[in-house]
């Protein structure tokens, strides 16, 4: 029993790094000045402008279903998922569509 609970404790120590070193995808919320196929540039709530590189394998998702980049304006909102080197969109969300007036 003893080398049971031994087994259990190393274990859940060796998991628990893997565990605690799970990367968060940070997200950047901001309305769409302009957009190529290199870089999306936003601008944020504070007036401020950042540029975000594209990637070949970046996203482009309205609700649940995937869109194509060309739906991508300026003026609209998004919100972009940075990939795991914070730097590169991974995932374009576009918000909904705007109502005809």
């Amino acid at each position: 029993m003893k080398h049971a609970s031994s087994l259990l404790l190393t274990s859940a120590l060796l998991l628990a790094p893997g565990i605690a070193s799970a990367h968060t995808h940070k997200k950047v919320m901001g309305t769409v000045k302009s957009i190529d196929s290199a870089r999306i540039e936003l601008v944020l709530n504070g007036g401020q402008v950042l540029s975000i590189p594209l990637a070949k394998s970046t996203m482009f998702m309205r609700g649940k279903d995937m869109v194509g980049a060309g739906q991508v304006q300026p003026g609209t909102r998004v919100v972009v998922v940075l990939a795991e080197d914070d730097k590169t969109a991974e995932n374009v969300k576009l918000g909904p569509v705007p109502k005809k007036k």
